[in-house]
């Protein structure tokens, strides 16, 4: 890390005084490798560049990183623009998150600091309890030169301690100290190695003697066995944390077959569960097992079977003697099932809910007064039933949804609160009173209200796609829109995992319709908004309907006169990269600007990459010969031609990426760069101290923001966003 920054700090000295604001860098030299796979050459011109230990592609990211920022830097309206988006994030200096509710009476959470760039863990004694400062990250190894913050945090049960994971420059992983609140200091033993805000939490054991959690013996992204052998351990407060006592890994547990790549992690559902679960697998569906509580004090756990991937359960509860879960073994857009400890039969379990006609089971959750479910149409209309005494009820909503998440204490708890989010506002949370049938607006701190999305107009269609199937698209804009195709349009797509693209306050819908543009999602297959046949008809061979379909909503925008293609920018993240690169290399002509944040771009070799292990199960393996010709199609690195006029683009990367190696938009673009024969801008951001983004400083989130919107607005013929030459 050290030796990363200090390459940087003495690379761009040397180019400031080599290089003006105009000096376009030099273009990458090509070194073309060849790579061959079942009797197939591919050749790769750029491979060099997944070396980013190499001071010469160093120092080409560094020279591409200088141009990319002079240029949007020198955006006119972009320092207007940052003022509003720093204006706005003092709007919402109050606004929490990570709430965690212990007990009606002890409310936890983190809030940003007033300057935005440290985060701090508060304590209130219920929602109208006062607030009371924990711990402020700033006052973490205060004389590093690191900047920590905390991004997990998981109180014991009885509220006395509290697990506290701090992680620097966007790195994700964290250190993990245990806070003592009544001496209002924290344990000298720090636990490293975590991963805790990603992959099973910290589990406090129901005396609070101590925890479970995941330890991934090799962090370091250029390692080739990072994030692999990964182990469940428990840590007993006061032991030493070096002195590892493993509860489930491959090693410990030979005869579940686990692969290097596997995550074994553990669960403890509540205080006074009888049992602890183990899962198995990182993406999509788990086989899982369990075991008695008991058994930590022994030295091995047998760990029994529970159930397995095929039984395709997304989520499931321990109540009483039985196990409710959500499937989708019996009906892709899901049903909720029960099965009984005495008697488990995950094969012809009892149905409690079935499957609804058009919208599929998105969650549940059980109270004392029932169970709860929310189902969501096309991933953007959300509605709330409950289940009590055998009759099934809708819950009458305080404001339509969108997005409705449901949180509980536990079974053993009568309180229900439900979050509901939507395209044009923050989460409102509200608790239920389901005697009274109505809810009461909960809200810790007051939900920002922005003038600018006032008078919106949302449409939840369907459009047609390629071959005949029904995509839904949403499309966000001021009312009073006339549709003569002079519109700027934003559209976002990701279609992959299973996610949703749910409706939710995108910063970049927010000042896309502030500057008087249309925002749209692409709901693309590969997604979740349909349930799992919605997924898998967007997986591995089937990945191109991914891009096709986010291709047609593109037609669509533009055949209805919103837009037009000169006016048409596209944005997507991570895995995302995947559908915004392959819709701009297989149809440039539709857009005039493309935005990738830390995008997934080069498949073919993603297997090598960190975290690759895990995307062979969403996308494939080159060590399978069909699941190899899906990886080439889905590369849009591969899908570069020469003498093509490609839109304006902007990549960005992160040198500290776990998940998407920086080498991956850097290649695109050095790719790009030497095929294109237009005139637009293809710009290469390069973060040297930051990763994928979830941990960032707010200040560096929002000078991404800002360059982004204003490069979208810059190419696609804004008046106010010109470059200033």
């Amino acid at each position: 890390m050290k030796y990363r920054s200090f390459i940087y700090i003495l690379i761009s000295f040397v180019l400031i005084q080599c290089n003006t604001n105009k000096n376009r860098p030099k273009a990458a030299p090509i070194k073309t490798a060849t790579n061959t796979y079942f009797s197939k050459n591919i050749e790769d011109p750029y491979q060099y560049m997944e070396n980013l230990k190499d001071t010469t592609v160093l120092s080409w990211l560094s020279s591409q990183n200088k141009y990319a920022t002079d240029m949007l830097q020198n955006i006119s309206g972009r320092t207007q623009l940052l003022k509003k988006i720093e204006a706005n994030d003092n709007l919402r200096a109050e606004a929490v998150f990570d709430l965690k509710i212990l007990s009606p009476n002890a409310y936890y959470y983190l809030k940003h600091s007033k300057n935005h760039e440290a985060t701090i863990l508060y304590f209130r004694a219920g929602i109208d309890g006062k607030e009371t400062e924990v711990f402020n990250s700033e006052n973490y190894k205060s004389d590093s030169q690191h900047t920590y913050i905390i991004n997990y945090f998981q109180p014991s049960w009885n509220g006395k301690k509290i697990a506290i994971g701090f992680t620097k420059n966007d790195e994700e992983f964290s250190e993990v100290v245990v806070y003592d609140l009544e001496k209002q200091q924290f344990h000298k033993e720090v636990i490293d190695h975590c991963w805790p805000s990603e992959l099973g939490g910290i589990n406090w054991l129901g005396d609070d003697s101590g925890f479970i959690y995941l330890h991934i013996p090799d962090i370091d992204t250029t390692s080739p066995n990072y994030i692999l052998n990964t182990a469940t351990v428990l840590y007993r407060l006061g032991e030493n944390p070096k002195d590892l006592q493993v509860i489930f890994s491959k090693k410990t547990h030979p005869q579940l077959n686990l692969t290097a790549a596997d995550f074994p992690i553990v669960h403890i559902f509540g205080k006074e569960q009888k049992y602890m679960f183990g899962r198995v697998g990182g993406i999509g569906f788990k086989d899982y097992y369990y075991a008695p509580i008991t058994e930590l004090t022994q030295e091995t756990v047998t760990w029994k079977p529970l159930f397995q991937k095929k039984h395709k359960v997304e989520k499931f509860i321990a109540y009483a003697n039985d196990i409710y879960f959500l499937s989708a073994q019996k009906a892709s857009n899901f049903s909720i099932f029960k099965t009984s400890f005495d008697q488990l039969d995950f094969d012809m379990p009892t149905e409690v809910i079935p499957a609804a006609e058009d919208q599929i089971l998105k969650d549940f959750t059980i109270t004392t007064e029932g169970l709860f479910y929310t189902t969501s149409k096309n991933g953007v209309l959300a509605n709330l039933y409950c289940l009590k005494d055998k009759k099934i009820d809708i819950v009458t909503l305080p404001e339509a949804s969108g997005s409705i998440s449901l949180a509980t204490i536990g079974t053993n708890f009568s309180h229900l609160w439900i979050e509901i989010e939507s395209w044009v506002s923050h989460k409102n949370r509200y608790r239920y009173n389901i005697h009274t049938k109505a809810f009461k607006q909960e809200n810790i701190t007051p939900v920002v209200d922005y003038p600018e999305l006032r008078d919106i107009v949302v449409k939840e269609i369907e459009i047609t796609s390629y071959d005949g199937v029904k995509v839904p698209l949403s499309i966000i804009y001021k009312k009073g829109l006339v549709r003569n195709g002079e519109n700027r349009m934003l559209l976002n797509g990701y279609g992959s995992y299973n996610w949703i693209n749910a409706p939710m306050l995108y910063p970049y819908l927010l000042y896309w319709i502030s500057e008087g543009g249309v925002y749209a999602v692409a709901h693309v297959r590969g997604g979740g908004e349909k349930g799992e046949r919605w997924h898998k008809d967007g997986f591995k061979s089937k990945k191109p309907n991914t891009w096709k379909d986010f291709i047609a909503c593109t037609e669509y925008l533009i055949d209805e006169n919103y837009t037009s293609s000169e006016r048409f920018a596209v944005w997507g993240g991570s895995a995302g990269g995947i559908t915004i690169g392959r819709a701009i290399t297989e149809r440039p002509d539709l857009y005039a600007a493309a935005v990738i944040r830390v995008g997934l771009l080069n498949t073919l070799r993603s297997e090598i990459a960190p975290n690759g292990q895990n995307n062979i199960k969403e996308f494939g393996t080159v060590k399978d010969s069909l699941e190899f010709e899906a990886l080439l199609r889905m590369d849009a690195y591969h899908h570069v031609e020469k003498n093509t006029a490609y839109p304006a683009v902007l990549l960005t990367a992160g040198l500290n990426d776990s998940r998407v190696a920086a080498w991956q938009p850097a290649k695109f673009a050095a790719r790009m760069q030497a095929a294109t024969n237009s005139e637009h801008p293809i710009l290469l951001s390069v973060n040297f101290d930051e990763g994928h983004g979830f941990d960032r400083t707010q200040k560096s989130k929002r000078e991404e923001l800002a360059d982004i919107i204003s490069f979208a607005l810059w190419q696609t013929g804004s008046d106010r966003y010109r470059l200033i030459q």
